[in-house]
C-alpha cells in the first residue's frame, strides 16, 4: 500500500519535468532530456497501480471514484492550457497551422492527441517546434493507460486473488517492449513513440515495482547505493541522448529503469521536515507543479519565438522564459489544480463529470469556430504559405539524392566520379555542405569546359579518416575516396562541410589537425585544393521566419536571422589553415554577405530551405558570387587550355616544395 505522500517521488517529478524543459528550451548539454517523458509514465505506472490494489484489498475502490479523480487531475489545467493558447495561436500561426492548431485541440478533448500528431510528422521533425499542442501527446497516451489498467488490474485481482498480477503486468509488458522494437525495425519508429500499445511497458514498470512485493531496501548503503545508481541511469541519457528515429526502443529502458529503481529504493523510507529553500525543498516545489510546468512550457516557448524576428531566442530570453513558465505554472497549480483536486471547486462526483462534459463541449465548439475562420486565406496567408512550402524541399534532384549524395552503402555512384579528357575536372568533396554547390555549379561554368564531379554524403567530412566520425557511410566514403586518389588526379579538389557542427567544442584543434593532415596528402600527389569557409547558417528554418515576418508585417534583418558564430569561426579557420602552394582557402561569406549582411532571398525565393542547406536558386546566387574566387581566370568557362596549364603548374609547384 502507497504511503499518503512520499517526498521523494516529487523529487524525480522535479527531475523529470526539468528534464523536458530544458532539452524544449534548448538549455547546453541536456541533449536527451525528452526521456523526462518516460520517466513521468513509470512513475504514474507506480501510483496509479499501488492505489488501485490497495482500495481493491480494503474493498473501496470504485471505478467512478478512480475516473473522478483523474477528471479533477488533468482536465481543468489542461483545458485552461489550451483555451488560452487559442488566443495568441489565431494571431501568429499561418491560416494552415491555425487549422492543425483547432484540430489537435480538438483531439486533445478526445484524449487521442497522441494519434493525431502520430498522423501528423514525428516529435522530432523541423515542424515540431511550429505544433503548440505537440507535448499533450504523452498526455492522451497516459489517458488511454488511465482507461485499460484498472479494468485488467480488476479483472486479475477478482479472479485469481493477485496472485498472478505481477506475472501478468510482466508479460503485458514484455509484450508491449517487443512491440515497439518490431515497429522500430519495421521502420515505423514513430508509431513506436506515439501509440499506446508500445508505450505500456514504461508505465507497466512502474506498475510492476507496486505489486512485485519486493522486500524494502535496507536502510544504509544498500539504500543509498540504490539511489545513486537510479540516477546514474537516468542522468546519463538525459545528458546523452540525442533526438532521432532511435528512440524509444532500448535506448528508453535505463531512463525507466532508473525511474523504477528509484521508486523501490524509496519505499519504507520516511519523509524528513525540510526547509522549503533546501535544495529538496526546491526540488518537491517543482515536482509539486511539475504537471501545470509540463503544460505551459512549451506553448509559451513556441509563442515566443514567433514573436522574434529570428524565430531564435538567446539563453537570457531562454532564462526568462524559464522563470515566466515557472510563475505560470505555480499560479496553475494553485488556482486551477488545487481547488478542483481538494473539492473546494465542484464538490461531488456528478457535479465534477458534468462540468468536464460541458467544457470538452465548449472547447470543441471553439475548436470547430476556429476552423471555420482559420480556413479563410489572406493575400499575407497566401504568401506566408508559398515560403513555408520550402519547409518540404525536394532537394533530390540538385543535390543528386541517390547517386552522388546520401546513397545506401556510403559509397558513390561511378558516374559521379568520371573524368573528361579535355575538360577541367573538378571534384566536389564533403557533406551536404558540398552536395549543395553542385547545382550552382553547373549553372556557372560551361560544361563543354568543365566536368563537375561529385563525393557527398550527410554529416561525413572530407576526410580521410573518418573512422573518427563513427558513421558506417563515412568511413565507406573516405575509404572509396582514398582508392580514388590513389589513382586519379582531378585538376581541382573543392572541400565543404558543415564546419560549424564539426568545430563544436572541443573538437576545432582536432578537426584543423585532420584537414591539415589530409592536405598534406593531396598537396604531395600534385592535387590543387580549395576549401570552402563557413556556408550561411539561420538561427532557424529560413522559409518559416520569412513567413513569419511576413505575418507580421516586419521586414526580415539579415543580422536578426543570420548565425552571429560563423563568422567567428570563419576567421579562425582562415587563420589556422593559411594559403600555400596548392591550397587556398575562400571565404563563403567574405563573399556571399556584402558588409557582413547575407542575402534572404533570391528572386523572390528563400536562399535555404532549412536552417543552411540551399535551394537551387539560392546555389545559383552563392555560385554567381563565387566562382570568380573559387576558379579566378584560367578555369573560367572557355579556358580550359588555361585551366589544365594552371594545375600543371600547380603540381610541379607542390613537387618542388617536396
Amino acid at each position: 500500500m502507497l504511503p499518503i505522500h512520499r517526498d521523494d517521488i516529487d523529487w524525480l517529478r522535479a527531475l523529470a519535468v526539468l528534464a523536458v524543459v530544458a532539452f524544449h528550451f534548448e538549455a547546453p548539454a541536456i541533449f536527451g532530456g525528452f526521456v523526462g517523458v518516460d520517466i513521468f509514465f513509470v512513475i504514474s505506472g507506480y501510483l496509479i497501480t499501488g492505489i488501485i490494489t490497495a482500495e481493491i484489498a480494503k474493498g473501496e475502490f470504485s471505478f467512478v471514484r478512480f475516473y473522478e479523480r483523474r477528471v479533477r487531475r488533468l482536465l481543468p489545467a489542461l483545458y485552461v492550457m489550451v483555451a488560452v493558447a487559442a488566443i495568441p495561436a489565431s494571431r501568429d500561426l499561418l491560416s494552415s497551422e491555425r487549422v492543425e492548431f483547432f484540430r489537435s485541440a480538438a483531439a486533445v478533448v478526445s484524449f487521442t492527441s497522441n494519434i493525431f500528431f502520430w498522423l501528423q510528422s514525428g516529435y522530432f521533425d523541423h515542424a515540431a517546434v511550429d505544433k503548440p499542442l505537440l507535448h499533450t501527446w504523452s498526455l492522451a497516451v497516459e489517458e488511454q493507460f488511465y482507461l485499460v489498467l484498472p479494468i485488467v488490474v480488476w479483472l486479475v485481482l477478482r479472479g485469481a486473488r493477485g496472485r498472478w498480477l505481477p506475472l501478468i503486468l510482466a508479460l503485458l509488458a514484455a509484450g508491449s517492449f517487443a512491440l515497439g522494437l518490431m515497429l522500430m525495425r519495421s521502420g515505423a519508429s514513430a508509431s513506436a513513440f506515439f501509440l499506446s500499445p508500445p508505450r505500456a511497458w514504461e508505465f507497466l514498470l512502474g506498475s510492476l515495482v507496486a505489486v512485485s512485493g519486493l522486500p524494502e531496501p535496507r536502510p544504509g548503503l544498500a539504500q543509498r547505493s540504490a539511489r545513486v545508481l537510479s540516477l546514474v541511469l537516468m542522468v546519463v541519457p538525459i545528458l546523452s541522448l540525442r533526438p532521432g528515429p532511435g528512440f524509444p526502443g532500448v535506448n528508453a529502458l535505463a531512463p525507466c529503469l532508473g525511474a523504477a529503481l528509484f521508486l523501490w529504493s524509496g519505499v519504507g523510507v520516511a519523509n524528513v521536515r525540510r526547509s522549503p529553500l533546501s535544495p529538496l525543498g526546491v526540488a518537491a516545489f517543482f515536482g509539486r507543479i511539475s504537471y501545470s510546468l509540463y503544460l505551459w512550457h512549451w506553448p509559451v516557448f513556441a509563442f515566443a519565438r514567433f514573436a522574434k524576428p529570428g524565430l531564435a531566442l538567446d539563453g537570457w530570453e531562454r532564462l526568462g522564459l524559464f522563470m515566466l513558465t515557472v510563475a505560470v505554472a505555480t499560479l496553475s497549480w494553485r488556482f486551477v489544480e488545487q481547488p478542483f483536486r481538494t473539492r473546494r471547486l465542484v464538490a461531488t462526483p456528478r457535479a465534477a463529470f458534468g462540468l468536464a462534459a460541458a467544457a470538452s463541449v465548449v472547447l470543441l465548439a471553439g475548436s470547430g469556430t476556429g476552423l471555420l475562420r482559420a480556413g479563410a486565406l489572406s493575400d499575407v496567408d497566401r504568401e506566408a504559405q508559398r515560403l513555408d512550402a520550402y519547409n518540404d524541399y525536394d532537394r533530390a534532384q540538385p543535390y543528386r539524392v541517390g547517386t552522388c549524395f546520401a546513397t545506401p552503402d556510403g559509397r558513390v555512384a561511378a558516374e559521379c566520379l568520371r573524368t573528361v579528357t579535355g575538360k577541367t575536372n573538378v571534384l566536389l568533396w564533403g557533406d551536404s555542405f558540398a552536395a549543395q554547390y553542385y547545382h550552382g555549379l553547373r549553372a556557372q561554368l560551361d560544361p563543354e569546359s568543365v566536368n563537375i564531379m561529385q563525393a557527398s554524403q550527410p554529416t561525413c567530412m572530407p576526410t580521410f579518416s573518418a573512422e573518427t566520425q563513427g558513421v558506417p557511410a563515412c568511413r565507406a566514403l573516405a575509404d572509396q575516396m582514398r582508392d580514388y586518389l590513389a589513382t586519379t588526379r582531378p585538376d581541382l579538389i573543392l572541400l565543404s562541410a558543415d564546419w560549424l557542427e564539426n568545430a563544436r567544442p572541443p573538437r576545432f584543434p582536432g578537426m584543423v589537425r585532420d584537414l591539415k593532415s589530409m592536405l598534406d596528402r593531396l598537396r604531395a600527389a600534385g592535387i590543387p585544393v580549395v576549401l570552402l569557409g563557413p556556408a550561411v547558417q539561420f538561427r532557424a528554418r529560413l522559409p518559416s521566419m520569412l513567413a513569419r515576418a511576413i505575418l507580421r508585417g516586419v521586414t526580415p534583418d539579415p543580422v536578426a536571422f543570420v548565425r552571429s558564430d560563423i563568422f567567428a569561426l570563419d576567421a579562425a579557420m582562415q587563420a589556422a589553415l593559411p594559403t600555400s602552394a596548392g591550397f587556398a582557402y575562400v571565404s563563403v561569406l567574405a563573399s556571399v554577405c556584402e558588409g557582413g549582411r547575407c542575402p534572404l532571398t533570391t528572386a523572390n525565393f528563400p536562399l535555404s530551405f532549412d536552417h543552411a542547406h540551399l535551394t537551387a536558386q539560392g546555389s545559383e546566387t552563392v555560385m554567381r558570387k563565387m566562382v570568380p574566387r573559387i576558379l579566378p581566370g584560367p578555369m573560367q568557362p572557355g579556358s580550359v587550355q588555361q585551366a589544365n596549364d594552371r594545375a600543371h603548374q600547380a603540381r610541379g609547384e607542390s613537387a618542388g616544395d617536396d
